[in-house]
């Protein structure tokens, strides 16, 4: 009984985060694909300029978050939706959807 209750508990929480990281990717490219498609592939006016804002600054600010430990950013995140931060009003916080979010901003 006991064991059988270990092996329930085990794959409860792999399928939670399977179901978060799947959930994540699926939202990452939903939103990556479409801008780097249009980026890519279409012209538009201030194109050149939004490549060199891209290429100088969003660059310099996605290498600076990719070398934060991951603790560093779960507890930002943390902060962010505990009830006295300012988006704990939605209570968020230790919520599969909680972990979506910090997946996506890492």
């Amino acid at each position: 009984m006991i064991e059988s209750k270990f092996w329930d508990e085990i794959w409860n929480i792999t399928m939670l985060s399977l179901r978060v990281s799947g959930t994540a990717v699926l939202v990452g490219a939903l939103i990556g694909v479409p801008i780097g498609t249009v980026l890519g592939f279409r012209q538009f006016k201030g194109k050149q300029a939004l490549t060199r804002f891209v290429d100088i600054m969003l660059k310099s600010v996605i290498n600076t978050f990719m070398g934060l430990p991951p603790v560093v950013v779960g507890l930002v995140v943390y902060l962010l939706f505990t009830a006295s931060g300012p988006f704990g009003w939605l209570g968020l916080l230790y919520t599969p959807t909680a972990m979506i979010i910090t997946q996506l901003i890492m």
